[in-house]
């Protein structure tokens, strides 16, 4: 494969250097002196490279055990407040200069994504001796090659490349050891994943154009060299490679994933991605000790979700034999697109607070799966609120019966109550069916309060009705005094309103104590909220909004008003007599972006360093299109 490449003759080879990732040279060197000198720049070239992978593994190692110690050293003096104050205000917030082209994403992940770029931009040129070689052909009198450093570096970008690859696994993979030792959820990985499948392409390109101007325009005699090598199989497996990545990426552009749907999206990009790694194989397998890995990852992670979703849904049976069976999911319909779905499970499932399931409604498709908070707290029955927007969702919110039989896999994410301290201030911010993600918090909050601070919930609807989704949760937060409840409508006349707690009473259909916690019986929320609720008066800050502005000068309000989230989060924080502040928000992603940003500006580096705890204030979003 290498021999018309390298014109090297390995039959007559004294000794054969190995060469990690590369063939092994023929040593001493017995073509011309042009020949000699360009081997010595391809070999050393490649070696380099191999060292700088090498180097950026170590790196990224490196990084994640510093990371991992640092959790677990993180002690609450005024060096990590400030620290931690410093991180948030200045790489937290989104990176607006750019939103065009990243999308709202936040500044620490531009700022990593960054320097990937810049290690790569570096060190796929250093290293390299750039000159021109003019060789004579073999049995060819007067034909020449020219030999360039074009091929060094198509190598250089190749390698880094293929080093590449089980980093973009491993930022895809839900069973994501990432989140394991970051505590970072795995969904917020999805920036990097996307932009690192996007410099690997780039590499890829660029890697096959330097080799077919080298193969196609300076090696002679043309066409004959140029038709030998395209024949050969390690070439063929190369075009196949570049092939299957550009309909991965293909395929992963918005354009593409609305026309064929999201769900043909995840399992052509499975099998796409698995094929590609093969090709790659076929194409250098001196390589392989990237992709093995890659492949290992890839079916870790799948084999994770299938242990688990086996052990939520595989009973046995009373005569002693096991079956898969489907779990039956009671619906209740609101609105024209919301759906609030019930589900039993045989045994009670082991979870977290801001852990999710991915739910597959059978009826509508066993390859179709979709991610859902539950808004009930750990325990043997899941209660779930979405949104039918399109797709399956759609189908579902559509539908007349009342339960379907849904295949439940999980949980994933973390548990987001992990860092909370006895003090600490909560506030939740949710828009629309983001209630799912911060209201567990306040139930868990209410019944086993590891905080004595403030409990604020600030709910963004569409109408005062959509209280109807939740009635039962209400219901239990309304006879705890330390929880306060805003609903802010948005496309109503009314100003937003305060659900005020009353007694608990022991006659109650609902009982959703969460295990673990003794309480009294929970009365069920009323369907109409007014009746128990009161119009907050226009000066109190922590509810003003767009449409009570308005209001007050005399203006008629718009029936689209939006709340000024960031004023609810600065009222809040400032509002506080001491002790820090975790912020919960889930809903649009530009409310996310409002409450990224104001949280940024809390954390005040300066009064951090003098031990003001207020300026400590932490974010846990997960953003949704509403």
């Amino acid at each position: 494969m290498l021999d018309a490449r390298h014109i090297q003759d390995y039959s007559d080879a004294a000794s054969l250097e190995p060469h990690w990732g590369y063939a092994d040279r023929v040593v001493p060197c017995t073509n011309d002196a042009g020949s000699c000198a360009y081997l010595d720049v391809v070999y050393h070239s490649h070696d380099l490279g191999m060292l700088y992978s090498g180097m950026l593994w170590s790196v990224i190692c490196g990084v994640l055990l510093l990371w991992a110690i640092g959790r677990k050293l993180s002690v609450g003096n005024r060096w990590s407040r400030t620290i931690s104050a410093t991180a948030r205000r200045y790489l937290s917030t989104d990176f607006r200069r750019a939103r065009l082209l990243f999308g709202r994403t936040t500044r620490l992940q531009v700022l990593v994504l960054l320097v990937v770029v810049l290690y790569l931009s570096v060190f796929s040129f250093v290293g390299i001796k750039y000159a021109t070689w003019v060789t004579p052909v073999k049995n060819k009198p007067g034909v020449h090659n020219t030999r360039v450093s074009l091929g060094p570096w198509a190598d250089r970008v190749g390698i880094l490349a293929y080093a590449l690859t089980p980093l973009s696994i491993l930022l895809a993979n839900r069973e994501s050891l990432l989140t394991v030792i970051t505590g970072i959820p795995y969904q917020h990985s999805n920036f990097l994943h996307r932009w690192i499948g996007h410099i690997i392409l780039a590499q890829a390109v660029l890697h096959t154009i330097g080799w077919c101007v080298v193969e196609i325009r300076l090696y002679q005699p043309q066409p004959d060299v140029a038709t030998a090598w395209i024949k050969q199989t390690y070439m063929v497996w190369g075009i196949i490679a570049l092939i299957l990545l550009l309909l991965l990426w293909g395929l992963s552009t918005g354009p593409a994933r609305r026309a064929f749907g999201y769900e043909f999206f995840r399992k052509a990009h499975y099998v796409l991605a698995m094929l590609y790694i093969g090709a790659c194989w076929a194409h250098w397998a001196q390589l392989k000790c990237f992709l093995l890995p890659s492949l290992l990852l890839w079916f870790i992670d799948r084999g994770i979700r299938l242990f688990r979703t086996g052990l939520i849904h595989y009973q046995i049976l009373p005569d002693g034999t096991g079956m898969f069976r489907t779990l039956p999911a009671k619906l209740t319909y609101f609105d024209s697109d919301i759906v609030r779905a019930e589900i039993e499970t045989n045994q009670p499932l082991d979870w977290h607070v801001g852990q999710h399931f991915y739910l597959c409604f059978s009826d509508g498709g066993i390859w179709q799966s979709h991610p859902f908070t539950p808004l009930s707290l750990p325990g043997g029955r899941h209660s779930y609120v979405f949104r039918g927007k399109s797709g399956e969702t759609k189908r579902i919110a559509n539908l007349s019966t009342e339960s379907t039989p849904v295949i439940i896999t999980g949980p994933y994410g973390i548990n987001i109550l992990q860092d909370l301290t006895p003090d600490t201030n909560v506030l939740c911010v949710a828009g629309g069916t983001g209630i799912t993600f911060v209201l567990p918090v306040l139930l868990h909050l209410a019944e086993c309060p590891p905080t004595s601070g403030l409990i604020h919930l600030v709910w963004v609807v569409r109408n005062e009705a959509n209280v109807e989704w939740i009635a039962p949760e209400l219901g239990q937060l309304r006879k705890r005094e330390r929880v306060k409840i805003f609903v802010i409508p948005t496309r109503t006349l009314h100003l937003p309103t305060v659900i005020e707690p009353k007694e608990c009473s022991d006659n109650s259909d609902e009982d959703i104590t969460p295990a673990g916690c003794s309480c009294n019986s929970v009365p069920p929320y009323e369907e109409n909220a007014s009746s128990n609720s009161h119009k907050l008066d226009m000066s109190d800050k922590l509810v003003a909004s767009s449409a009570d502005q308005e209001k007050a000068s005399g203006e008629v309000p718009d029936l689209h008003h939006r709340p000024d989230v960031r004023k609810i989060v600065r009222d809040f924080v400032e509002g506080i007599d001491g002790g820090p502040t975790c912020v919960y928000v889930s809903g649009p992603a530009e409310m996310v972006s409002d409450v990224r940003a104001e949280v940024a500006v809390c954390n005040d580096v300066k009064r951090a360093w003098r031990g003001d705890q207020r300026a400590d204030v932490s974010l846990i979003y997960d953003d949704r299109l509403e």
